[in-house]
């Protein structure tokens, strides 16, 4: 406030201290543009922020303005004050670890004044040169003793959603990285995830990146919103299909070896109706694991927006990510999973989405050509082992379709042998679907077999649990396809 850069911006000096002072207060809920406009820039209560941009302009300049202050008179700051776009509350960067965006909470109440008035802004009183700095001084200070021992796991101050305006998103999917401040370009399947926005309370933090259970893309999972929150997401009308993301890192088991349940116990609301009850993650799929809830026949209120409402029964509701899809109405879209490292698109144009979902058994390459299928390439890897998947689904009827090729045993394979060598089971939801299953009397050797089960439905957790069992030897995949047949 002090600096030369400010001292002859009054009017952006004067925003500054009214968005840090509100932050340093744990006021952030009230940094919205109508709220601006009235307290600094001295709008009436008839403000309308559809046509008067007053707030938006000012916030971009005050953007360029500590740009233009930390490249020159602030280089050496410790730590840096951020105000990303689309959001009004100021966030606490540590400048060594700039790239990360890891904001921090200030633990200090300033002193209480007046608010400024615009007609004030040009005298130079004894406050306006030196308490706005001391002010700031103290705040820093704070900070930086909270920074050394500050970890990744702190929740980051919380950000309020962008002004409440009912736009349309330029994309017809919407992916969000709940409590991340940057994006992630590309998942496993090629889908980008935006940064955390529309949202409104709680707070964000980030864990450690390790690998989770029955999910590849365990980067996901290594931030997430806490607390009591909402979401207000703006959609173009139409029915969509929503997956919200889930995996609770923070239970460790103790000397009893306990689950960890009943230590994270929320609701969540849609559209201000009740979605998930009593929800326990740890219960819902166990610790350390990635838990998928899907959703059909989703659409935005009346406003245009996707409410979705976190509130607390046990400790603080936590999401990791959450997905809004285009979706035909009262049905899914298909699942379609291949057992390799790398998507594939068949002979119809089918795209299918590289292995997931699994948990345990391993993945290898098969040898020699499969026969009996337009599409060979689909049987070019498998599955073995002892080994299930999780395949999220929405309450319905499904169509569940397996492929399995035999390309180890048989004369003249590498494991030899005949029929007996290979024998296993396959269940879903604990009920078998094929018992004592030997692909070597269903099909010759490098022959593609295709089984299709009709009229299943998803369990308690809302997962289509498949399990292979083997009796002799491994069980084996190689694809695997669910469709919903809902009417």
């Amino acid at each position: 406030m002090s600096s030369s850069t400010f001292a002859r911006s009054p009017r952006l000096a004067s925003l500054l201290q009214y968005l840090c002072e509100r932050s340093f207060r744990g006021d952030s809920k009230s940094l919205k543009e109508y709220n601006i406009a009235i307290d600094v820039f001295g709008r009436g209560t008839n403000f309308d922020q559809t046509s008067d941009a007053i707030v938006r302009v000012e916030v971009h300049r005050l953007r360029k303005k500590l740009e233009k202050y930390y490249a020159g008179e602030g280089i050496a700051e410790p730590l840096r004050i951020v105000i990303e776009p689309g959001r009004y509350t100021p966030e606490f960067v540590a400048t060594a670890t700039l790239d990360t965006l890891q904001t921090v909470p200030v633990m200090d109440e300033p002193p209480q004044r007046a608010p400024i008035q615009q007609e004030d802004l040009p005298s130079h009183t004894a406050w306006f040169r030196f308490g706005p700095s001391l002010l700031i001084f103290a705040g820093l200070c704070v900070v930086a003793g909270v920074l050394l021992w500050l970890r990744s796991v702190r929740p980051a101050q919380a950000r309020t959603a962008p002004p409440e305006t009912a736009v349309v998103l330029p994309g017809e999917e919407l992916r969000i990285r709940c409590g991340a401040t940057k994006p992630m370009e590309h998942d496993r399947d090629g889908n980008r995830w935006e940064p955390d926005a529309y949202f409104t309370g709680g707070m964000a933090t980030s864990f450690p990146v390790h690998s989770l259970y029955r999910t590849r893309d365990s980067e996901l999972y290594s931030t997430a919103r806490v607390g009591e929150f909402s979401y207000k997401l703006p959609l173009k009308p139409g029915t969509y299909e929503l997956r919200l993301h889930f995996a609770d890192t923070a239970f460790q088991p103790g000397p009893a070896m306990d689950g960890g349940e009943n230590r994270r116990v929320f609701n969540v609301d849609l559209n201000g109706q009740p979605l998930l009850k009593q929800f326990d993650i740890i219960a819902d799929s166990g610790p350390n694991t990635a838990d998928i809830r899907a959703f059909k026949d989703v659409e935005p209120a009346a406003d245009g927006f996707l409410h979705l409402e976190f509130r607390s029964r046990i400790s603080e509701p936590l999401v990791n990510a959450i997905e809004v899809l285009p979706a035909p109405p009262h049905r899914m879209r298909p699942i379609r999973l291949v057992a390799q490292e790398r998507a594939y698109t068949d002979s119809a144009g089918n795209i299918w989405m590289p292995d997931d979902y699994f948990l345990f058994g391993r993945l290898y390459p098969k040898t020699g050509i499969v026969a009996g299928t337009r599409d060979p390439e689909l049987y070019g890897w498998e599955r073995y082992g002892h080994f299930s998947y999780a395949i999220p689904a929405a309450p319905g009827t499904y169509a569940l379709t397996l492929h399995f090729a035999e390309t180890y045993f048989g004369a003249e394979n590498p494991g030899g042998g005949g029929t007996g060598s290979r024998i296993f089971e396959v269940t879903c939801n604990g009920i078998s679907l094929v018992k004592d299953f030997d692909l070597l009397r269903e099909a010759p050797v490098r022959t593609a077999i295709v089984r299709t089960f009709h009229g299943l439905h998803p369990n308690a957790q809302g997962k289509l649990m498949v399990s292979f069992n083997p009796s002799a030897n491994y069980a084996t995949v190689s694809a695997i396809e669910l469709v919903d047949e809902s009417k």
